[in-house]
């Protein structure tokens, strides 16, 4: 789980609202991918966002997101909950 220590994953209620925060981002220049909910998170559709940890601001999230976590001391913790 190392690799996700620098890290911000997002989570959505549906797909369609995954797709348009990481167009949203992409928009702003910022690099963002869609991956699987890691197991230890919920989520209702299972598509989450990664990005890296530096380019995170939450004043750029739309406002159906579901969370929004960082990887640190072996568990996710929450940066916002919806």
């Amino acid at each position: 789980m190392d690799s996700f220590s620098d890290k911000v994953v997002i989570t959505f209620h549906s797909h369609y609202d995954a797709v348009k925060q990481k167009r949203k981002l992409e928009g702003c220049g910022l690099k963002a991918s869609l991956v699987p909910v890691p197991r230890s998170l919920s989520s209702s559709c299972g598509t989450a966002l990664m990005m890296d940890r530096a380019d995170f601001d939450a004043s750029l999230l739309i406002d159906s997101i579901e969370g929004a976590y960082i990887f640190q001391e072996d568990k996710w913790s929450g940066l916002q909950e919806v």
